[in-house]
């Protein structure tokens, strides 16, 4: 019996979504928006979010931020989870959202939305999150 190896490296996979909705994302909100979702990483690593967000066509993938809008309330969410994607939503595609919507989102995902806040406003000497 005859074993061979192959030595050379294997073929590179496919880059991970977020790499390859970063690299679609150039106009400045749906940077942002999928900035963070990328920082976020829980609602984007869940499929039933990703089937429903991630367009795939000839050039790669794209946010499709409509069909997210439209089928939000289908999807599993609780209240911090919902409020967090009406933020993205309301980001990326130029709607108004309470500010109340903050309100259930804990530390973490607020301090995600208050860097996307100071990034869309360009401002990029304010930062967030805990002082020493």
């Amino acid at each position: 019996m005859t074993v061979h190896h192959d030595d050379s490296p294997p073929a590179p996979g496919p880059e991970p979504v977020e790499e390859r909705l970063r690299a679609w994302a150039t106009e400045d909100c749906d940077r942002i928006a999928v900035t963070m979702l990328v920082q976020e990483r829980e609602l984007l690593a869940r499929p039933a979010v990703r089937r429903v967000l991630v367009a795939r066509s000839d050039d790669g993938v794209r946010a499709d931020w409509t069909h997210l809008s439209l089928r939000l309330t289908e999807l599993e969410l609780d209240d911090a989870e919902y409020a967090f994607l009406e933020v993205v939503l309301a980001i990326a595609l130029g709607r108004q959202v309470l500010l109340d919507r903050v309100l259930p989102l804990g530390e973490r995902r607020l301090a995600v939305v208050l860097r996307a806040l100071t990034a869309w406003a360009g401002v990029d000497t304010i930062a967030v999150g805990t002082r020493s």
